[in-house]
């Protein structure tokens, strides 16, 4: 066909423009004959641009709107453009594609229409997607009373997880407290041994610093109970006295819970011995009193039980552990005459993040926790509750088949205290009071001291002094330098440096590298002349 009759008023300067497009795009004459055909609507249809200009549109597109009377070419001429017109168009294979097809009036200057502008989309792909969708949509419909149920169960947990990482970040809190009041009760307890230390017994001013001590003592066991909750400690299984432990763990109830509640106990008098890591024994039980306690907010009474039986015939339950049936049991009993649950309570309380404390209360997981420990040692948990009467928590746990010799508790004499021969000691500490005492104690036991409040200073220090330093006393929780960046600043300085590692507040995943490192030993706060002088003698007596 010649194409040199069509005549093309306007100029073509934006080709470029449309030759990119990823949309199909033609110009057509008032004829509806085809002037210009870009790139895209050559791949669309198959046709060349030298093929498609000077044909009808209706025989490039084969369109279901291309008629006698084209519906696109009405609209056009009453002056409308149209938009997205889903249609079909037939490729030169005979494809059929579903296309969107827009179309617009091309005027000159004068308002002529000299004729008309397509755009045509490709859109196979998305009414796949579509089909595709509506097919999922049809799925999750039929599941949908499922997932959301699902979504529920999610967001509630979310929360509670949330909640518990609340309560971890107050465990790391209370750990870092405790940290510093045990660096507080180090400066009491060891400046009253070195006051002690000046006086005879007989004077009165004695009997007060024991007091001293004591008090100071009891503070220690509430910080090191603290301290036993909020970090994470080694898995150790020992063969223990349940007794000491309840001891250990009413002591510490004493000392914290309302004066309204009467804590009372009643222990087995012949030895208790089960095989348990003694930190988790003592959370599960702390965490059985204080569920008891919380049950009791007008007050009440507590107890706390114990006692040995080989006698399983007084426990109703089929699956006993193999154990407990063969070796008989300890029993631990926790009453409390608090508010009670109802059965269908009772049935849910060790379930992880079950908990009647709204959500305000918390997290759900104290009894959670207690059921692992307790089945972790291969133990039975009964329970016994009735609304407005109380609760009893009966544990029971295999007696231990290791044979330990019950101690018989006799006043000890006051221990013998091992003194130095003039060794050189550097003692690093970031607490001044702690510097102080240190340097105070290790001088009565007969050693030189050099002191450092940092491990920059302590590094120089040890660089200068290497060889005459025989020991350092290193605190692990500093501030610039860390004790264990420390304690490898000091290893490079000389290999086979002499060092025993002191803290109040340390994760056992700390201080077991540094002693596999070749740390001498581990002195814990708060410590007193006794422990300091056993402590820092020891190390110096350990061989490279």
């Amino acid at each position: 066909m010649n194409n040199e009759k069509h005549s093309w008023p306007l100029k073509l300067d934006a080709s470029i423009t449309l030759q990119s497009l990823p949309d199909g795009v033609f110009i057509t004459d008032p004829q509806m004959r085809i002037i210009y055909f870009n790139l895209a609507a050559e791949r669309m249809t198959g046709f060349k641009s030298y093929e498609a200009v000077g044909m009808y549109c209706k025989d490039v597109l084969k369109s279901g709107l291309c008629s006698t009377d084209c519906v696109v070419k009405r609209a056009l001429d009453s002056d409308q453009n149209i938009f997205n017109i889903e249609t079909t168009i037939t490729t030169v294979t005979g494809q059929i594609i579903p296309a969107l097809v827009s179309a617009s009036l091309l005027k000159d200057s004068t308002g002529k229409i000299v004729g008309y502008l397509y755009s045509f989309r490709d859109i196979l792909l998305l009414k796949k997607v579509m089909s595709d969708l509506e097919i999922s949509r049809a799925e999750l419909a039929e599941k949908n009373i499922e997932l959301t149920q699902t979504l529920t169960v999610l967001k509630s947990t979310h929360e509670q997880l949330l909640q518990a990482q609340k309560m971890e970040a107050m465990g790391t809190l209370a750990g870092g407290i405790a940290h510093d009041f045990n660096n507080i009760l180090t400066g009491i307890l060891g400046f009253a041994s070195l006051a002690k230390s000046e006086l005879p017994e007989d004077n009165p001013v004695y009997k007060y610093i024991e007091q001293i001590e004591r008090s100071a003592k009891r503070a220690s066991e509430l910080t090191g109970a603290i301290l036993t909750f909020a970090r994470r400690s080694r898995f150790e299984i020992k063969t223990v006295d349940i007794n000491k432990i309840v001891a250990g763990v009413w002591r510490i109830l004493e000392m914290t819970v309302d004066r309204s509640i009467d804590i009372e106990k009643a222990l087995s008098p012949t030895p208790c011995y089960i095989d348990v890591d003694v930190s988790k024994m003592e959370q599960a039980l702390m965490n059985i009193c204080v569920n008891a306690i919380e049950a009791m907010p007008k007050g009440g009474i507590l107890t706390i039980k114990t006692e040995v039986s080989s006698n399983i015939s007084d426990i109703d339950v089929a699956d006993l552990p193999e154990q407990i049936k063969e070796d008989g049991y300890v029993k631990i009993s926790i009453i409390d005459t608090g508010a009670g649950m109802d059965e269908e309570t009772r049935q849910k309380i060790f379930d992880p993040f079950f908990t009647t404390k709204g959500k305000t209360g918390g997290t759900g997981l104290g009894l959670a926790v207690v059921y692992g420990v307790i089945n972790e040692f291969r133990g039975y948990i009964d329970v016994k509750s009735k609304p407005g009467v109380g609760t009893t928590f009966t544990l029971y746990l295999p007696i231990s088949k290791q044979t330990v010799e019950a101690k018989v508790s006799v006043e000890e004499e006051a221990p013998e205290i091992p003194r130095g021969n003039g060794e050189t000691i550097l003692l690093i500490d970031d607490e001044k009071i702690i510097l102080e005492l240190g340097k105070n104690l290790l001088e009565r036991l007969g050693y030189n001291v050099v002191i450092a409040e940092n491990g920059f200073e302590a590094a120089a220090l040890y660089k200068r002094l290497k060889d005459e330093v025989s020991l350092v006393v290193l605190d692990l929780i500093m501030p610039i330098l860390s004790g264990k960046e420390v304690f490898e600043r000091l290893r490079q300085i000389n290999p086979t440096a002499k060092i025993l590692i002191s803290t109040g507040y340390a994760k056992d995943e700390i201080i077991q590298p540094l002693l596999e490192k070749g740390a001498k030993g581990f002195l814990e706060k708060p410590y007193n002349i006794y422990g300091m002088a056993e402590s820092v003698r020891k190390a110096l007596e350990t061989k490279d």
